[in-house]
C-alpha cells in the first residue's frame, strides 16, 4: 500500500513540476510593427494634411506640353488665316487673332489641374481610409490573439491549481497511511508488552 500511495505523490508531484515550468510567458504581440507602422503613416497623413502641387506632377507636365502644343498651333493657324484675309500681310488684327486662340486653348490647361487636383485629393482620401481600416483589421487581429493567449493562460493557472490540490491530496492521503501504519504496529507492540508478563 506504501508504495501506491507513494507513487502517487511522485506523480502529482511530476506533473506539478511539469506545469510550474511551462508557466505561460507575458503577450508579445506578433501585429505589433505592422500597427505601429500603419498608425505611424496615419500619424503623418493627419499631422501633414493633404498638399498638391500641380508643377511637380507629371501629368500635369505632360498634359501643359501637348496644351501649349496645341495652342501654338491655334495661334499660327490664327495668325495665317487673318494673314490671308488682308492679303497676305501680317497686321495688329492678325497678332491679336493668334494671342486669342493661343488664350483660348491654354485656358483648357487650367480645367485639366482643377481636374488632377481633385484626383489627387480623392487618392489622398482612398488611401487615407485604406490606411483607417487596414489598422481596425490589425488591431481587431492583434486583439483576438490576446484573447486566445488570455484564455490558455487562464487554462494553465486552472491546470496548475488542480495539479497543487492533487499534490496536496496525494501528500495527506500518503502521510494518513503512514500514520495509519504506525498507529496498527504501535497497538500490537503494545498488546504485546501488556501480554508478556502473562506469558512468562
Amino acid at each position: 500500500m506504501a508504495n501506491r500511495y507513494s507513487s502517487r505523490v511522485e506523480q502529482a508531484r511530476y506533473n506539478l513540476d511539469q506545469l510550474e515550468a511551462n508557466k505561460p510567458g507575458d503577450y508579445e504581440s506578433q501585429y505589433k510593427n505592422q500597427i505601429d507602422g500603419v498608425q505611424s503613416k496615419l500619424n503623418d497623413m493627419n499631422k501633414n494634411g493633404f498638399s498638391y502641387d500641380y508643377t511637380k506632377d507629371m501629368a500635369y507636365q505632360q498634359y501643359k506640353n501637348r496644351y501649349t502644343r496645341g495652342a501654338e498651333l491655334a495661334s499660327e493657324d490664327a495668325t495665317a488665316q487673318a494673314a490671308a484675309r488682308s492679303g497676305g500681310y501680317g497686321n495688329s488684327w492678325g497678332t491679336s487673332s493668334g494671342q486669342t486662340a493661343y488664350q483660348n486653348t491654354m485656358n483648357g490647361l487650367a480645367s485639366v489641374a482643377d481636374s488632377l487636383y481633385s484626383q489627387a485629393y480623392n487618392e489622398y482620401n482612398t488611401k487615407k481610409s485604406d490606411l483607417s481600416n487596414q489598422l481596425g483589421t490589425l488591431q481587431k487581429q492583434d486583439e483576438l490573439a490576446r484573447q486566445e493567449w488570455q484564455t490558455n493562460v487562464d487554462k494553465y493557472y486552472n491546470d496548475l491549481s488542480y495539479a497543487q490540490n492533487e499534490y496536496n491530496s496525494a501528500v495527506n492521503a500518503y502521510q494518513q497511511e503512514r500514520s495509519s501504519k504506525r498507529g496498527f504496529w504501535g497497538s500490537v507492540l503494545t498488546g504485546a508488552a501488556m501480554l508478556l508478563p502473562w506469558i512468562l
